[in-house]
């Protein structure tokens, strides 16, 4: 029997993703390739495979069937065989989905998409806010990266790996009374803040609020906003206090100028790490860019 092999795992990610667009986006390959790709599956079975039922499309039971038994069998002939895949960033024209927390994202994506323009200029990057279906995303192959505080509470089939500390203090205007003081406890009632809202992370409860609950002080926040340059834009023309990201505020313009907590307070601090699929960790995709991310947060500054 003369069989293509690969279209093995061409199946495996359209039974997983149920879904040819999806499919060639995490095989780095285009949609009309799997289809044709599945019009070949599809005459190998003598069965549609997938099938449209209203706006969704599902597997049919004999897809069903050889789900159950598909994974083990490549995983098997990955084994044997050890095919070795290249992977060549300059000429790569795939779509690259990556989830980063909306804080993180403040100052780290501008610098990752000008490095991915000009060591990857034909892949299509893109970045999304993470979420609380993120995890989910990553698994189904949806999301090739993810970028979060570290450590979560994520399944056993994904990976996390610390990447690095993120400090924090309040960002304020150039000209501001406080500025280049340390704030101390019986300051913090002076000013009014304004914060940063990210879904999923601190829409119950802001950072500066939680640092100063052990001291039973309630701050004055002005502002919650997720538009962090409607933020900005205040801060640069008031008094009002920004508490955010240090790495956030070393990029911030002349304009601004910040303001360390005291020693005795708590820190508000934390590391942030990355995440991938079990099943992709020596995807040649997958390795590049951890890679490439770890190698742009030393070039930051920022170590592990």
């Amino acid at each position: 029997m003369n069989f293509d092999y690969n279209l093995l795992k061409v199946l495996a990610v359209i039974l997983e993703t149920r879904n040819t667009t999806t499919a060639a986006e995490r095989l780095c390959t285009s949609q009309p390739a799997v289809s044709r790709s599945l019009r070949k599956i599809r005459d190998l079975f003598n069965d549609d495979i997938l099938v449209r039922k209203g706006t969704n499309m599902e597997l049919t039971p004999k897809a069903e069937e050889i789900k159950a038994q598909l994974s083990g069998i490549i995983n098997d002939i990955d084994k044997l065989v050890n095919v070795s895949h290249s992977f060549d960033p300059a000429t790569e024209s795939c779509v690259l989905r990556v989830a980063i927390n909306s804080s993180i994202a403040q100052w780290f994506s501008a610098a990752f998409t000008q490095l991915l323009a000009k060591e990857a200029p034909f892949m299509n990057l893109v970045i999304e806010d993470w979420t609380e279906t993120t995890p989910d995303k990553i698994d189904a192959g949806e999301i090739a990266f993810g970028i979060n505080y570290f450590s979560m509470e994520l399944p056993k089939h994904l990976v996390q790996k610390k990447g690095g500390r993120d400090d924090f203090a309040l960002a304020c205007r150039a000209t501001h009374p406080h500025g280049g003081k340390r704030m101390y406890l019986d300051d913090i009632s002076e000013y009014a803040y304004a914060v940063h809202i990210i879904q999923h992370w601190n829409e119950k409860e802001d950072h500066i609020s939680r640092l100063l609950q052990p001291f039973s002080v309630v701050p004055r926040i002005q502002l919650r906003t997720t538009h962090i340059n409607t933020i900005l834009n205040l801060v640069a023309d008031s008094d009002v206090l920004f508490p955010c990201s240090r790495h956030l505020i070393n990029q911030l313009d002349k304009r601004f100028s910040f303001i360390e907590f005291d020693d005795a307070l708590p820190k508000l601090e934390g590391n942030f790490g990355y995440v991938y699929s079990v099943k992709r960790r020596n995807d040649p995709l997958i390795l590049w860019v951890n890679n490439t991310v770890e190698s742009l947060m030393k070039s930051l500054g920022i170590e592990s």
